[in-house]
């Protein structure tokens, strides 16, 4: 069977810490919003530039568990309620991109930015209690009103995006969103869209740009002008203030799309301690080392619960496991559960160790961008249960990658589990797709820790390092798209035929024979 070591090495290497830098900059990391999971990314961010010897004030409502010198947490968790395991699966499974939004705007709208900038903590950021700092970074999601830290501190403004292609990262760097090729976020799309999809994802990303304007950030902009003063900028212009965006993505993965000097790629910077079997708990190490026939590792993240999962589809899976000669890991978090002989469940598990261990023969998962990273990286192929958000289209990709099959939570049996199941256990091909992808993966001139630590000290050498930003990003809509220059030359066009038809009109005057004039009959 093969081992996951190698591709464990090659990813660790491909996202290892940054070495110490020459001069140490103050960074601010405004993170409020209570996704365990997006926080997993701008932890290691930041945690990158204190390995590189830079100091780090970070407000978020998850501080680190073990404090380190140089960084140094302002924890919002006792004002802020946790999403961690807090969603059931009713809850988010049938979710629209209205719905979707609407539990954005509730969560992370309006109200968020109101409760966190009242806090004395971040009240204390802004009058200087931290002390002065050379840059600042806020998250692309939800509401942009964190944006107006830069502008109090008259900083420059670094943002990070958990996905690739979220349509503000566009708004604030220029960037090429052509949805003729390039799919909306959250949409079920992947390669060369026909015609129907290609209507399909234009509708859907105007409806995204609409939700956004008028859910999320319209909102915040009354609440910046209540609290910050009514001649604060909207939050459209203080987007614009941004010097780089980090985004989740790399090409080796994600579909190749145009690119702003100011967009850098950084997918798979929260793998930053390398994976290893020895931090799994002693019995289930030992357990999975005695799976004769491997081990199928399970888990829907740390957001939705898998013992809200509905009554049938727990047993349906059960049945399946059951009919396994795999043993089965399952991240549940319901003690009373009382599985079959060969399934095992922990409330908690190291997710990359457990994913390096060479008995993992496939990972069910619910195509959470950083735990799909995680069995990426370590070359161990996917099978997805996607519920909500970017889980579907994560899946999508994978599949097209070769290295993932999705399972709809709406059609679980026991015998579509086990057809799934058996087609990943019972075949090499998945795997050694998955081994070539993690390869590819691995092979990148410098990890991505390095390239955020290097691209966020250019920022600050060069003040903001405005010189990235193409012109086009400043442009009014119209001049982006050429309306205006579309309209002079329709205008001209329509001048010329004018032109020509009154031309053509007097030479056919000219050349026609004229008409003798009618003589009047008289009347009797």
């Amino acid at each position: 069977m093969p081992s996951n070591t190698l591709f464990a090495v090659l990813g660790w290497l491909a996202v290892s810490p940054a070495v110490p830098s020459a001069e140490a900059y103050r960074i601010l990391g405004i993170f409020p919003v209570q996704s365990r999971s997006h926080n997993i990314m701008f932890k290691a961010t930041m945690q990158a530039l204190v390995d590189s010897g830079h100091e780090v004030v970070d407000l978020s409502p998850f501080p680190l568990k073990t404090p380190r010198a140089n960084y140094t947490d302002v924890d919002i968790s006792a004002e802020l309620p946790s999403m961690v395991n807090s969603m059931t699966f009713n809850d988010m499974s049938d979710l629209s991109r209205k719905g979707l939004f609407d539990m954005i705007r509730d969560r992370g709208g309006a109200n968020l930015c109101r409760k966190v900038f009242e806090m004395k903590q971040f009240q204390d950021i802004i009058r200087g209690a931290y002390g002065k700092f050379d840059v600042v970074f806020t998250e692309i999601c939800c509401s942009d009103c964190w944006t107006v830290v830069a502008h109090k501190l008259q900083l420059p403004l670094i943002s990070i995006a958990t996905q690739p292609d979220f349509t503000q990262i566009h708004d604030r760097v220029g960037s090429v969103n052509n949805p003729s090729y390039l799919v909306t976020p959250f949409e079920p799309l992947v390669g060369k869209m026909g015609l129907w999809e290609r209507c399909r994802n234009v509708l859907a990303l105007l409806t995204s740009m609409w939700l956004d304007k008028w859910w999320l950030q319209y909102p915040s902009d009354e609440v910046l002008r209540e609290l910050f003063g009514e001649d604060t900028p909207p939050i459209s212009e203080l987007v614009r203030n941004t010097s780089l965006v980090m985004v989740n993505g790399h090409v080796s993965v994600n579909p190749a799309r145009p690119v702003n000097p100011n967009v850098i790629e950084v997918l798979g910077i929260h793998l930053r301690d390398k994976p290893s079997v020895n931090n799994i708990p002693s019995a289930i190490r030992q357990w999975m080392d005695d799976a004769e026939h491997g081990v199928v590792y399970f888990s829907l993240g740390s957001q939705v619960r898998s013992d809200s999962l509905p009554k049938a589809t727990i047993e349906a899976l059960l049945a399946a496991f059951a009919a396994l000669p795999q043993r089965v890991l399952w991240k549940y978090e319901d003690a009373i559960l009382q599985p079959p002989p060969n399934v095992k469940i922990a409330p908690w598990l190291p997710q990359s160790d457990v994913l390096a261990h060479p008995k993992v023969l496939v990972f069910m998962t619910h195509g959470g961008l950083m735990g799909t990273t995680e069995a990426l990286s370590l070359g161990v192929p996917m099978i997805g249960i996607p519920i909500f958000a970017d889980q579907g289209p994560n899946i999508l990709q994978y599949a097209e990658l070769g290295i993932a099959r999705e399972l709809s939570h709406r059609h679980i049996s026991k015998d579509t589990v086990l057809a799934t199941i058996r087609e990943f256990t019972t075949s090499n091909k998945y795997r050694e797709r998955a081994k070539e992808i993690a390869a590819r993966f691995a092979d990148r001139p410098r990890s991505a820790a390095r390239e955020a630590v290097w691209w966020t000290e250019y920022v600050v050498r060069n003040q903001g390092a405005r010189h990235l930003r193409p012109l086009g990003a400043d442009l009014p809509l119209h001049q982006y798209l050429l309306l205006d220059v579309v309209g002079v030359f329709l205008a001209a066009a329509a001048a010329v035929l004018l032109v020509f038809v009154a031309a053509l009109k007097k030479v056919l005057r000219l050349v026609s024979p004229k008409q003798p004039p009618r003589q009047k009959r008289k009347t009797q």
